[in-house]
């Protein structure tokens, strides 16, 4: 049950980006086994090349954030082998390939490789009998997905991560504690674990707050402080759990300002909130407290409906200020 919700919001966070399938014949590439090879002993001592990029056929569909797996095509072990995401826009260059056709490239972050000839990869076999709609053999590199595809595509990769170990992580040492974890999954499953066994006044799992306000925000950093914006105010968890666990400083930042001391009056937490300038989160305790004023109507909460009501107008006359 944990798993599926985790899965169905995690779904819901990521449906504003695409993804998009690399293709790679190291045999016919410009981009050959041998260099894989130098990148990848780079990569293992800590060292990424930042303009390192790839040929995206479909780039108008394209833009920073969208995900990619890549592919190798070809002889030898084929299959999925790495997959991260796009970190610009698409840009044009020079046709590496020497065919003189118009180029569109993109900048990439490898989240893990697994070498292709030297560790077990997603096989061709495999993806065929999974997704035998797509041509895993040739195509153009930098093709989109459908969202069914990049759904099955996710489970796939996270499966694969979670029972292999021996990947590569670009920007860091090859390392056998690697958190395969998103930091939405951490954010889901964290909040999930200090709220357990909490209900609130109408009997249902408080969770359910934190995770639909998650899911209001407008870009991960949103969904992450949404599903543990009550977590040091409510539980007995401290920011120095969550800096432990690796959350971004941005994520602690806006957390510190929604932890509500419970000593302060309500409204000018709300007021600091707001001139503190941190657009997160101002954005998640909009969220939030139109969330808790929608609970507090359905529950037939007055003294609720009413402190919500005023923090909401002062928090939307604020923003419409700006």
């Amino acid at each position: 049950m944990e798993l599926d919700i985790t899965l169905s919001i995690n779904k819901r966070c990521d449906s504003q980006h695409n993804t998009f399938l690399l293709r790679w014949d190291p045999a016919i590439s410009s981009y050959t086994m041998a260099r894989l090879d130098a990148d990848m002993e780079e990569w293992a001592k800590g060292f990424w090349d930042y303009d390192f990029d790839w040929s995206v056929y479909e780039w108008q569909n394209a833009r920073n954030g969208d995900r990619f797996f890549m592919l190798r095509t070809g002889e030898g072990n084929t299959g999925i082998f790495a997959a991260g995401r796009f970190t610009t826009e698409p840009y044009k260059g020079e046709d590496r390939a020497g065919k003189g056709r118009e180029t569109y490239y993109m900048q990439m972050d490898f989240e893990a490789v697994f070498h292709p000839d030297r560790t077990e990869i997603i096989s061709t076999e495999e993806l065929e009998r999974e997704l035998p709609n797509i041509d895993w053999h040739k195509g153009h590199s930098g093709e989109m997905v459908d969202n069914e595809t990049a759904d099955r595509l996710e489970l796939m990769w996270r499966d694969h991560i979670g029972r292999n170990k021996a990947m590569y992580l670009p920007r860091a040492v090859r390392n056998e504690d690697y958190d395969s974890r998103s930091d939405i999954d951490k954010a889901i499953e964290f909040a999930s674990k200090a709220h357990a066994a909490d209900y609130d006044l109408d009997g249902n799992p408080t969770i359910l707050h934190p995770l639909a306000v998650g899911m209001m925000g407008n870009n991960d950093t949103e969904r992450i402080v949404g599903f543990l914006h009550d977590v040091v105010e409510d539980t007995r968890y401290s920011f120095e759990e969550l800096i432990n666990e690796g959350f971004s400083d941005e994520v602690i930042s806006a957390l510190r300002l929604l932890t509500h001391d419970k000593q302060a009056p309500y409204m000018g937490y709300i007021e600091q909130i707001c001139k503190s300038g941190n657009r997160t989160a101002i954005n998640v305790k909009l969220n939030d407290l139109k969330h808790n004023l929608a609970r507090g109507k359905a529950g037939g909460h007055t003294r609720c409906v009413e402190k919500h009501t005023e923090a909401l107008a002062y928090v939307e006359s604020f923003l419409a200020r700006l």
